[in-house]
Formats: structure tokens, C-alpha cells, sequence
């Protein structure tokens, strides 16, 4: 193992204590620092070949961006050209491979992207996560945490508790989701009971799955201080099951497997705070412009060598900004979940999951595009609230299908007792077959 990683560690160690410990304080002091930041990365920036491009696209210097909205002059930065220049730096530099951490995505497009850390923005990025659960109530040290196995663990890693969890501290409880399928869920949530974790920290379509087998099987569940879903977005039908089952603990923490979390919505709040000190979230308009309601536009402020600059999230955000800085209202789904249409058109399927938002009796719901002119709505019934019968629920699904698109599709509706998740794990409320 290279020193690098054997110091990992202790970076996350230093970022820890040098981390502020929450995403509040004084607007004017956190929008001076995040301005610093922006300069010094711009500086680094420069110097990177994809960058320096764009720099002399733009007819722009590092000297013209010394804030936020500085960055609405820089080109933005897409996944494919992330994807080419990750895959050059990591071909290329073969000597640096001992000290760099590589996360691969595959993501909703399926086109795998290798994205390199070295192990001061790993440190970074585990260190700011857990400032975000501690902000959020969770005490690292001694708290107990019942997490699921990402899929980034070597799986042959024998690595057992450190001397620190041996004397009760840093507990935590890594289980494998392999087991959250069908009656295996049972012994999820009887192993979850009996650890009764003050965190919960799974996957959105596993805790999905946990929450439904739990109503349907009436079998009582730990309510933990705070639960956490990642990798996917929440919308308002999975949010309901969720405090229904596991309390109003729900912290719903967003960002990019290119870079970590940066935008968190803490309980009881209804707005979500930007880790400033880490991260810029601009939202641009059509015309690249800034706006409240639009595009998530992604600068990292802590990957120094492997920057994201006005890196394009695909996803949709509605947004204020107050005392010069931006605070969330709602994260609402992926560019790249689109409607085609057969003269070519391409229109957002968000509308097609706002049909399900207060829709009571409903657990669970997908869209399936087929094809031009056919479309299959899955549904999934809240046993424990029948206030609305399956067939008003599809009428009113089918209704509104109608009034968006009027005859376009010839509409399938099925019933199932759980909307398995997607190969890759995520868990997705709109899928277009249509090439």
C-alpha cells in the first residue's frame, strides 16, 4: 500500500477538525471564504489542458472569477468530457496509480466513468459527510450507524472493527443489500430492530423495499434518530412512505457520484443548505444565464487536482438566494429522463411524476415508455391506507397521462407488490425504451 493511502486517515482526520460544523454562520464571512476558494481553484485550473481550453474558448484569465456568479462566464464542463479526460490522465500517468482512488459510475446513461481521487479529496469528501451528519444531529463518535456495502468495497477486504469501534466507539453495522429482496427483507428488518441504530443510512429503493415489506407484512420497525437514502433522489410519494415508517428523521442529501454530496435538507427544515466551504451550486437558465429554477450547475472547491468546474449535474433545481447565498427548495430530477416523441420532439418526463405527488394510497410508481405510442404505468398499493381504490388510482393516472399528451400513448397499467430496482442498483421512476 503507497504512503498516500496509509495517510488517508489521518487527512480525514484533519479535515474533521478543521471543518466547520455546520452549513450555517455569517453570510458575509462564508460567501468571502467560498469567493477565496473559487480564485485559488480558477489559479489551479489554468493549468489543467481540458480547462485551459475552455479559459481561451471563454477569452477569459483566473483573474476574472472571484465568486459564484464569476462562473456564469466559464463554459460548463459535460459528462463525456469528463469521462475522455479521466480516462487520458489515468492512461497516461500509470505512476500514479498506487496513490489515486477511482470511483467508477455507470449512472442512468450505462457508459461507464472512471472518476479519480487522489487521497486528500477522498479525505475531503468522507470528512465532509460525516460534518453533514453531525450537522444534522449524529454524533460520529457515539452513535451507531446501520449501513449497506457500497458497491466500491473490495469484496475479498477481511478488514474487521479498528481498536476505536473494539472500545464502542464509531459503531457501525455493514450489511450487504444482496439480502433486501423478498423474504430476506424480514431478516433486515429483525437484525435492524435488534441493533437499533440511531442511523440508517441504505440506499432510496432499498429503504423503499424495507418500508413496504414492513406495512405489508405488519411487522413493527426501529425508528432511528436519522435516516439517510443515497444514491437516488426522494420525490414526494417515497417521502411520505418514509416517515410513515422510520419517523421524520429523514435527511436528504444531494449531489454526483463525480464529486459526493453538497446540498443537504436537514429535518425539520424546508429549504437545503450548500456546503459553501466545498462546493458552488449555480442553477443557469436555457441561456447559461443564472436563475432560481433551473439547471444545477457543479464547482468542487476541494478537488485541487482533479477539479469539476461548472460541471452539468443533468439535474433540475428550484432555488433563492439570500445574503448572496443559494439555498435549494426542491431537487428535481434528471435532464436525461425524456419523454421522445415520433416528430422528434423531446419533452421532460418531470411532469409525468408530479401525477403521483399526494396521491394517497400509493407506495411505489414507474413510467416505462415502450415505444412511440405505448406506455406502462407500474404501481404498487399502500396496503395500510386504501382511502382510494386501485381503480381510481389508475383512472386518475391514466387521466393525467391523457391531459399531457392526449392520445399519444395507448396506456398499460400493472399492479406489483414492489417495483424492483434497476441492474445498476438505482432505483427509477421513468424509463424510455425508445432509441
Amino acid at each position: 500500500m503507497s504512503i498516500q493511502k496509509k495517510l488517508k486517515n489521518f487527512y480525514t482526520l484533519y479535515y474533521l477538525l478543521t471543518l466547520k460544523k455546520t452549513f450555517e454562520g455569517d453570510p458575509g464571512k462564508i460567501k468571502a471564504d467560498q469567493n477565496k476558494k473559487i480564485h485559488e481553484i480558477m489559479k489551479r485550473a489554468y493549468r489543467i489542458p481540458v480547462y485551459r481550453k475552455k479559459f481561451k474558448e471563454s477569452g477569459t484569465t483566473p483573474d476574472d472569477y472571484h465568486c459564484s456568479e464569476d462562473l456564469v462566464k466559464f463554459p460548463t464542463l459535460t459528462k463525456p468530457e469528463l469521462r475522455l479526460w479521466m480516462q487520458k490522465e489515468w492512461d497516461e500517468h500509470p505512476e500514479k496509480h498506487d496513490d489515486i482512488n477511482v470511483l467508477s459510475t455507470s449512472g442512468s446513461s450505462g457508459v461507464p466513468l472512471k472518476m479519480l481521487y487522489t487521497q486528500k479529496e477522498q479525505a475531503f469528501s468522507d470528512a465532509n459527510w460525516i460534518r453533514a451528519l453531525s450537522a444534522a444531529g449524529y454524533h460520529p463518535l457515539r452513535g451507531k450507524m446501520y449501513s449497506f456495502q457500497t458497491s466500491h468495497k473490495d469484496p475479498n477486504d477481511k478488514s474487521r472493527d479498528s481498536i476505536i469501534q473494539k472500545f464502542g466507539l464509531m459503531r457501525r453495522k455493514v450489511v450487504s443489500e444482496d439480502y433486501c429482496v423478498g423474504d430476506g427483507i424480514a431478516d433486515t428488518i429483525r437484525d435492524i430492530n435488534d441493533y437499533k441504530p440511531d442511523m440508517l443510512c441504505f440506499r432510496r429503493n432499498c429503504l423503499v423495499r424495507i418500508a413496504a415489506y414492513s406495512k405489508q407484512h405488519d411487522m413493527p420497525i426501529w425508528q432511528p434518530q436519522l435516516y439517510v437514502p443515497v444514491s437516488e433522489m426522494v420525490d414526494e410519494v417515497t417521502v411520505k412512505l418514509l416517515n410513515e415508517t422510520f419517523g421524520p428523521g429523514l435527511i436528504d442529501a444531494y449531489g454526483v457520484s463525480e464529486m459526493g454530496s453538497c446540498v443537504y435538507k436537514f429535518p425539520g427544515n424546508d429549504f437545503y443548505y450548500v456546503a459553501n466551504d466545498m462546493a458552488v451550486a449555480n442553477v443557469y437558465d436555457k441561456n447559461n444565464q443564472l436563475a432560481n429554477d433551473g439547471r444545477i450547475v457543479l464547482t468542487t472547491l476541494y478537488k485541487k487536482t482533479y477539479p469539476l468546474i461548472n460541471y452539468e449535474s443533468l439535474d433540475l433545481g428550484k432555488s433563492y438566494v439570500k445574503d448572496g447565498l443559494r439555498y435549494f427548495t426542491a431537487i428535481e430530477g434528471r435532464m436525461n429522463d425524456l419523454v421522445k416523441h415520433e416528430d422528434g420532439v423531446e419533452s421532460s418526463a418531470l411532469m409525468l411524476m408530479r401525477i403521483a405527488n399526494h396521491t394517497v394510497g400509493l407506495s411505489q410508481f414507474k413510467f416505462i415508455q415502450e415505444s412511440y405510442h405505448d406506455m406502462t404505468i407500474q404501481l404498487v398499493a399502500d396496503p395500510y391506507n386504501q382511502s382510494k381504490s386501485k381503480e381510481e388510482i389508475e383512472q386518475h393516472f391514466i387521466d393525467s397521462v391523457r391531459e399531457l399528451y392526449g392520445d399519444e400513448f395507448a396506456i398499460r397499467t400493472e399492479w406489483l407488490d414492489v417495483i424492483e430496482p434497476e441492474k445498476t442498483g438505482k432505483q427509477r421512476c421513468f424509463v424510455c425504451k425508445v432509441d
